[in-house]
């Protein structure tokens, strides 16, 4: 597999972009078939890269028949149960799923592939990635406790369903890294509510003079977050969003 598709598979088809339910996937495996979208087959064990299109959704039946790739499939075939990745865009949103293959079909009448129906469907989800900073009167104090160091208090500077950014000064015992794993990062949402998640340091900024004080900016990315948790925080960011929009127009910002 080429260096960006495995990019694109080890950003897609984690955990954060699983459809949430079997309907929504089947919807969205229709979308790829009614709006014909080119769609990217990877075999895995091979390496081997093809573009086809999806030709029928047989959930109760249990596959996909996809378009024979033409012209290399016909004179290479995979063997039966060879795992694949299927890549497309499904409301213009990269959408993608695993599967296997089953039987190349090559009559009079019907050449295509028929595929496994995926268990589990995969959308990137944009949203995720709002990233807003908490208004004036919004709680804004971040707590980091650390592995064998000094817990640090900072301010947040913004927030996103992924992680967040915060200022901190930096800690007199032991120098943040970029790779370090924060057990517990505790904030507070609007509303009153604390939360604890544990986190991943990604980015040390520079240390900087801000209002008399030392600090460096922290780039956090939320590592095992719960859904409901994900959740509200994606509610918050979208929030602050139309706020700040809404305020734009006003023309207050």
């Amino acid at each position: 597999m080429s260096e960006s598709f495995q990019e694109i598979a080890d950003t897609l088809f984690s955990d954060r972009f699983r459809v949430s339910s079997a309907l929504q996937g089947e919807r969205l495996l229709a979308t790829l078939h009614d709006e014909r979208s080119f769609c990217t087959l990877i075999f895995k064990k091979s390496s081997r890269t093809f573009t086809s299109l999806m030709l029928e959704v047989a959930r109760q039946q249990g596959y996909l028949l996809m378009d024979a790739p033409h012209p290399d499939f016909g004179r290479w075939q995979p063997v039966k149960g060879e795992p694949l990745l299927v890549f497309g865009r499904a409301n213009n949103i990269a959408t993608g799923f695993e599967s296997t293959f089953s039987e190349y079909i090559h009559t009079p009448g019907e050449e295509g592939i028929r595929l496994a129906y995926p268990g589990q469907v995969y959308q990137l989800q944009r949203r995720q990635f709002f990233r807003v900073p908490p208004a004036p009167d919004d709680p804004d104090r971040v707590e980091l406790r650390r592995n064998g160091a000094e817990t640090v208090q900072g301010r947040l500077q913004n927030i996103s369903g992924g992680g967040l950014s915060v200022l901190v000064q930096p800690p007199a015992d032991y120098p943040f890294q970029a790779g370090e794993r924060i057990p517990q990062v505790k904030f507070t949402l609007r509303g009153g509510q604390t939360f604890g998640v544990a986190a991943e340091l990604r980015s040390v900024g520079p240390v900087q003079l801000l209002h008399h004080e030392h600090v460096c900016a922290l780039g956090l990315q939320f590592v095992g977050i719960t859904p409901m948790l994900s959740e509200q925080v994606l509610r918050y960011a979208q929030w602050r969003d139309r706020e700040m929009l809404s305020a734009t127009r006003r023309g207050f910002l």
